[in-house]
């Protein structure tokens, strides 16, 4: 298919970003960036050379880069040293609007607010952007690069399991989602993407079925919305997506969205707690992990970009050939060498940081588990037929397998039969009769999985016949969708942001003097007491004191249960056994003789 038509398609569902209100930096034009920033080369002892000056590059010389220095990485610096303290003052002293932000300490419980603490710490020993880069960017952004009125994409187009697949890259200036919104990281450039899947019908015509938009590291079902997910906001055959502010990651509904970790190790005691809220507490909270105080405000109240908004799309056409695309490996901006990458620049659109190419890139379909789902019902029916046609081959080899296995077994009973008769082959008939045992657990086995495959049969079978709609509904396939705490317009009490703000420090301040003043179990008992008393205060300025008054019941019942049956363990070993036992036999008891009366 020809270029043109492609970019026709990329026109025909371009996406609508809606920023929030605030927001410094929009998708930009790579060789205007490129033309601002410097080249450096990672050396191998650790130290950086600058190879281009800024104002000197080009695209065409950073596609050359590595022929050019071969055996280097190398990375973009766009704020300049020699004049980031100059356009940081000017960036200072310019006006602009403030977002009214939801509170991130208060959404949050205490473990979150000092999960909070121990992240800017390790700022201190991790690779960080320098104070006052963020600030040097928007000034060096809105300078040189920012038109005012429109806005570019990077559209590539794939074909790839029944899918037309249309990539929008989205390229950035600067992440300031640490310095300018309070969120995880800063970093030089940002690349996202959202991704509109088509199929193509019989007679020609393309119909849009799924839609995917990048949010920080997630990937899979939760990642994309089907056309007709009343939860996706189109405008016309343009898919709406609100924009994180700093972050740029994207989310489908505005709102205020709260960073979750769900560590492996609490999984099990989350997801207890989880059930046991969402049936007798349903409005106690909608978080699903524990919170971490980093909010991505995607409210969608400030510019729109795209179709009906105040800047209009400049569409680029790129793929793998694309020479700054396809040859440069390197990092778009600072390198930091933050080893948790957070702040480190990404790499481009192809490439993952370490050079290799990146899977979203190779495998589009992957990205948002999209392999498994069929492009339409057509497919999904002449899928199940070929499942079918599976399922016929497996019980026929279920039937020859029986067939052999109960003749086999036959032939061993028979044999056990007469070596029985014979006092002499009692040994004998005995491992005879034990391999009829196994063999009899082997052909039930085989009986049980044949029952289930011909059930199933009837069922795919009925499906076909009967013209069941082969799909499922619009959500079906979420499993954790990323949803907004909060709207953005929200109030929350003055003591509840106080009481964020300073909880934390008093906690660690409380739980220091404990341990210099006092000694042994009284520091302990203290202690815990302290952490109980911040917990209440922490419930009570967040609304939640019911839950962490059920909360502490249950654990001081669970508690208690177990302290009384290891105290009664310490004194009488048997009585601790007996009660049990006692209790056990009067049940059985009891049952057995229902069960009597009942005949």
């Amino acid at each position: 298919m020809s270029a043109k038509t492609d970019l026709e398609l990329l026109r025909a569902y371009e996406p609508v970003l809606m920023f929030t209100r605030g927001e410094l930096f929009f998708p930009t034009d790579v060789e205007a960036y490129v033309r601002c920033c410097s080249l450096w080369l990672d050396l191998p002892e650790g130290g950086e050379r600058e190879v281009v000056p800024a104002g000197e590059l080009t695209l065409d010389r950073l596609a050359r880069a590595d022929a050019e220095w071969p055996g280097y990485r190398q990375h973009l610096r766009f704020v300049q040293e020699s004049s980031l303290r100059a356009e940081a003052r000017r960036f200072r002293r310019r006006e602009r609007p403030v977002i009214p932000k939801s509170g991130r300490l208060a959404a949050v419980g205490v473990l979150g607010r000092i999960v909070d603490v121990l992240m800017r710490l390790s700022l201190l020993i991790r690779g960080a952007v320098p104070g006052g880069v963020a600030a040097a960017a928007a000034t060096r952004y809105r300078d040189r690069i920012d038109t005012g009125t429109t806005a570019t994409y990077y559209g590539r187009v794939v074909r790839e399991g029944g899918y037309v697949v249309l990539q929008y890259w989205f390229f950035y200036a600067m992440n300031d989602w640490r310095s300018v919104y309070g969120g995880v990281n800063d970093h030089e450039a940002d690349w996202e993407k959202v991704t509109v899947y088509l199929v193509e019908e019989e007679n020609g015509e393309y119909r849009p079925v799924w839609v995917g938009a990048s949010s920080h590291e997630y990937l899979g079902d939760d990642l994309r919305r089907r056309w007709d997910d009343p939860e996706l906001h189109r405008d016309g055959n343009h898919p709406i997506i609100y924009v994180g502010a700093g972050s740029h990651s994207h989310q489908m509904l505005p709102g205020d969205y709260l960073i979750q970790v769900d560590p492996a190790f609490l999984r099990g005691v989350l997801r207890a707690w989880r059930r046991f809220t969402a049936r007798f507490l349903p409005s106690s909270s909608r978080l699903r992990g524990i919170g971490v105080p980093f909010v991505d405000y995607a409210r969608g109240d400030g510019v729109r970009v795209g179709p009906g908004g105040e800047r209009t799309w400049t569409p680029v056409l790129i793929d793998d050939t694309t020479p700054w695309v396809r040859g440069y490996r390197g990092l778009w901006g600072r390198n930091t060498r933050d080893w948790f990458d957070g702040e480190r620049a990404p790499s481009g659109p192809r490439y993952e940081r370490d050079g290799t190419v990146r899977r979203s890139w190779a495998d589009p379909l992957w990205w948002v588990g999209l392999h498994k789902v069929p492009p339409t019902p057509e497919d999904t029916r002449a899928s199940l037929q070929a499942h079918l046609d599976d399922l016929d081959a497996r019980i026929a080899e279920a039937d020859a397998k029986i067939e052999e296995e109960r003749a086999a077994l036959r032939r061993l009973a028979a044999a056990e039969m007469v070596l029985s008769r014979h006092a002499s082959a009692k040994a004998r008939a005995k491992e005879y009769r034990a391999r009829i045992a196994e063999l009899e657990r082997s052909l039930a086995a085989r009986y049980r999985e044949r029952t289930h495959l011909v059930d199933e049969r009837e069922m795919h079978r009925a499906a076909l016949a009967n013209g069941d709609v082969l799909e499922p509904p619009p959500q079906a396939h979420l499993r954790s969708p990323h949803l907004p705490y909060a709207s953005g317009r929200q109030h929350t009490t003055r003591f509840l942001h106080v009481w964020a703000a300073m909880s934390t420090p008093l906690l660690l301040t409380a739980l220091g003097v404990v341990m210099v003043v006092l000694r042994g179990s009284l520091a302990l008992l203290a202690a815990v007491g302290v952490v109980v008393l911040f917990a209440a205060f922490d419930a009570l300025a967040r609304r939640r004191f019911l839950t962490f008054l059920i909360g502490s019941a249950f654990l001081a019942l669970a508690l208690g249960v177990v302290g009384a049956v290891i105290a009664a363990f310490l004194i009488n070993w048997r009585i601790t056994v007996l009660v049990p036992m006692t209790l056990a036999v009067v049940s059985l008891l009891y049952l057995n003789v229902r069960d009597l009366l009942r005949r």
